[in-house]
């Protein structure tokens, strides 16, 4: 049994996020005591944890063992997604005949590794002594090609006698591109997890989102639909690809399910499970990834985490689609030459270095633009130049919802033509948004929290204005709640105890959409003193007050101090409006949103700590 908790909407909101705070459900104690007769561990847990995979709806016997113990076998079978049978066979038709064969990716991180993924299986599958020709993957340049599939490669591979396309996380909405496919003797087959409107005309579309869809996983992104092919190509026949060969390409299917953001839970995170072990074996990475995690400045005494994918590996691969080489990119995850992989690594690295600099002037140019419409009270944003690149748009745009916590859409105008990129919240469908706006778009597509749209620059006020009305049609419940998991008191634990919990949580991985890393909550505490500023202000540390003494052999938990990324602005903003001066902040009592994990800072002087302590949000003590 599940308890629903509530929340007042009109309690006073965190400092850095803006937002009311929101526990989760709670769990039945009488369920907690039969979730741990049931812990396939062979250690004893704690509550917190129980209580954790009770919210998260992991309580059933055969749940928890597949949770702590996921098997590829447990894996959906891949003809239950609809056309997969048309599409296996008529790519078995083309390595019997030894046919040409084109694969055509997209930009992204997903539709890299999905192209890569699908080059590599092309590259190995034999039938009855037959072999496809794979020409040389292709993925657009978006500052050419722009969004979708490049017609000018479909014309390129017919002159070149290609007779079998296939397109991954792309395609479904390509109606007039594939057209021109079939015109010139061409058979398509799409794997894409994007939603479209009308059936292209394909030979199979295998998309876990069209309407007719049965299959449990509607998460599947461009890599996970072309893993499933591959997977639906051993089941049918298993001598047509080498015994190992799924296990070979799930850190690509890993790191594109991260990057896209797909929720992970189900046969999303035994994927990524599986991904991250491969990913962690020195003798299994692939050379591209290996020299990625080199330049990305990572230790590999600490094992790669799903952390590591998000903000370390997918900004350097999505850098190359947006302002650098997108090919390089490719090349990079496909290469089996060491040092042309460091070679590669190091030009992503260097292109998002770019990109990052480019990223902060546009947040600095939106953010001085936004204010009015803020301070105005507009429940979304809807803001423009010709200055920006559309390559880094979507970044933008997804950093001004994390301050302002309403949809927002930012358009780079180049000419005559204007490329937008939406992010929204979790309360409001920006693609259904867009649907009814649709009249002032020449093109858009996408899903509920993020989208991309193509304009004419003079229709940019009457499309802001359509989208506003729009939003003022949805209903709305206030502010997104800041969600916690736990209340957990660390002034009655000690340093020890955290550390056993840490390693606890490390059960729970990987991390992300769906399956976010726990927060806890603590409240009543006092500061030691005022934060210190790090990196110029932009980071914050914050040292509490704790018992005195120390806990039998251990320490007291309140000892280690908490760091807090990127939230000095909205600290600073506080003290000046509320007039606070550092007396005022340790008179007064605070209550905090935590985060506990694996530290992977290892000081050159001075002892390791294998902990570190993120606060997420912190607000007066006293708010329900």
């Amino acid at each position: 049994m599940q308890l629903e908790m509530g929340f007042d909407s009109s309690a006073q909101p965190g400092v850095f996020s803006g937002r009311p705070w929101l526990p989760q459900v709670t769990i039945d104690p009488g369920r907690v005591v039969q979730m741990r007769r049931d812990v396939p561990l062979h250690f004893q847990v704690s509550d917190h944890l129980l209580n954790i995979l009770g919210v998260r709806g992991v309580t059933e016997p055969k749940e928890l063992e597949r949770y702590f113990f996921p098997a590829i076998h447990h894996l959906h079978d891949p003809f239950e997604l609809k056309e997969m049978n048309v599409a296996v066979e008529r790519t078995f038709d083309a390595v019997r005949r030894c046919e040409k064969v084109a694969v055509h990716g997209d930009f992204d991180v997903d539709g890299l590794t999905g192209c890569a993924l699908l080059c590599e299986t092309l590259d190995a599958l034999r039938l009855e002594g037959g072999r496809a020709r794979l020409v040389p993957g292709f993925i657009p340049d978006r500052a050419t090609d722009g969004y979708g599939v490049a017609e000018r490669m479909i014309r390129q591979w017919a002159a070149e006698g290609v007779q079998l396309l296939i397109t991954v996380d792309t395609g479904a909405a390509a109606t007039a591109e594939l057209e021109l496919a079939n015109e010139l003797g061409m058979d398509v087959i799409v794997l894409d997890h994007h939603i479209f409107e009308g059936r292209p005309p394909a030979v199979a579309l295998v998309n876990p989102r069209r309407s007719d869809s049965e299959y449990s996983n509607t998460e599947l992104c461009g890599v996970g639909v072309a893993f499933k092919f591959a997977q639906a190509l051993a089941q049918q026949e298993p001598k047509s690809l080498p015994r190992d060969f799924l296990g070979s390409v799930l850190d690509l299917v890993a790191l594109g399910l991260v990057a896209d953001q797909m929720s992970l839970v189900g046969e999303n995170r035994i994927l990524v499970k599986k991904g991250l072990e491969r990913f962690n074996d020195r003798n299994l990475i692939r050379p591209g990834l290996a020299a990625l995690l080199d330049v990305s400045g990572l230790d590999r005494g600490f094992p790669v985490t799903t952390g590591e994918f998000a903000y370390q590996l997918a900004p350097r691969l999505n850098a190359c689609g947006r302002i650098g080489r997108v090919m390089s990119a490719l090349e990079l995850l496909l290469t089996r030459d060491p040092v042309r992989a460091r070679q590669l690594a190091e030009e992503a690295d260097r292109t998002n270095s770019r990109r990052k600099e480019q990223d902060q002037l546009l947040k600095e140019e939106a953010i001085a633009m936004a204010v009015p419409f803020v301070e105005r009270g507009d429940q979304g944003l809807v803001l423009s130049s010709s200055a920006w690149h559309k390559g880094i748009i979507g970044i933008g745009a997804a950093r001004l919802v994390e301050q302002y916590q309403i949809p927002v859409i930012l358009i780079a105008v180049e000419g005559d033509e204007a490329r937008g990129s939406a992010r929204s919240v979790p309360n409001v469908d920006v693609k259904s948004i867009l649907d009814r706006c649709s009249q002032y778009l020449l093109r858009h597509g996408g899903h509920a929290q993020a989208a991309g749209m193509t304009l004419r620059p003079r229709d940019i006020p009457a499309f802001r204005e359509s989208f506003l009305a729009a939003l003022r049609e949805e209903e709305h419940s206030g502010p997104v709640p800041e969600g916690y998991d736990l209340d957990l008191c660390l002034s009655e634990m000690g340093a020890k105890d955290v550390v056993r919990l840490v390693r606890e949580l490390e059960h729970l991985e990987p991390f992300g959409s769906g399956n976010r890393k726990p927060v806890f909550r603590c409240c009543g505490l006092q500061l030691q003193r005022p934060p210190t500023q790090l990196s110029g202000g932009a980071h914050l540390r914050f040292a509490f007050r704790g018992p005195s003494r120390p806990q039998g052999d251990d320490t007291p938990a309140l000892g280690r101090e908490f760091i807090s990324f990127g939230t000095g602005e909205a600290w600073r903003r506080m003290l000046k409006q509320e007039g606070l001066q550092p007396r005022d902040l340790l008179d007064r009592k605070w209550d905090i949103l935590f985060q506990i994990g694996r530290s992977t800072f290892r000081p050159r002087n001075g002892q390791y700590d294998p902990v570190q302590q993120l606060l997420v949000d912190i607000r007066p003590a006293g708010q329900p």
